[in-house]
């Protein structure tokens, strides 16, 4: 697969990357969630910026292949861009937050009142539930929270999808120019 992977046009390579890396992050982390380790708001907040690029990347995808559509690839791949930038930022603040470089926003407060009795299961039932604290890192590897390698991965990703969006706008830009220039030259 990854020959063949090879043979494509660095904007499709790109895309497959996202859509590839963006769902395995998305799988580790319904994995954790499963395992017991609740997310925080930005935690889920991030999870929402993979669910789009993996969209974004599927829509470019799905663009090229069907439509034959280079230029929708194209866009999407910017597009996706785009969307890891915004996931790379929202990384850095949680980092941020969880190393108390700032305070997170006030949804992410975490914890709740004590139940002693039926009166306080109600009244805890009847409000809406908090996950737990930003600033508190559910897991660490190597020193690195789940949100920090969210900021790796999500840098690395822009880095590609911006390098694969210039690539095909240079090509864009020169495949446009022969005709150009026999236009200039029928003219003259």
């Amino acid at each position: 697969m990854i020959g063949a992977l090879r043979k494509r046009p660095f904007t499709e390579q790109a895309l497959v990357v996202a859509a590839l890396t963006s769902g395995a992050l998305l799988l580790g982390a319904h994995i954790f969630e499963w395992l017991g380790y609740a997310p925080c708001q930005l935690c889920l907040d991030e999870r929402e910026a993979h669910w789009t690029a993996l969209a974004v990347a599927s829509a470019g995808l799905f663009a090229h292949f069907v439509f034959r559509a280079p230029l929708g690839a194209a866009a999407a791949v910017g597009a996706a861009a785009l969307v890891y930038a915004a996931s790379a930022g929202l990384a850095f603040f949680h980092v941020g937050v969880e190393f108390h470089f700032w305070p997170g926003p006030a949804t992410c407060s975490g914890g709740g009142q004590a139940i002693t009795d039926a009166a306080d299961l109600a009244s805890a039932l009847s409000r809406k539930f908090h996950g737990p604290s930003c600033d508190q890192a559910a897991w660490r590897f190597l020193g690195v929270s789940m949100a920090g390698y969210n900021l790796l991965f999500s840098a690395g990703l822009f880095a590609l999808t911006l390098s694969a969006a210039f690539h095909a706008a240079r090509a864009a830009r020169e495949a446009r120019r022969p005709a150009r220039e026999t236009q200039d030259a029928e003219t003259a």
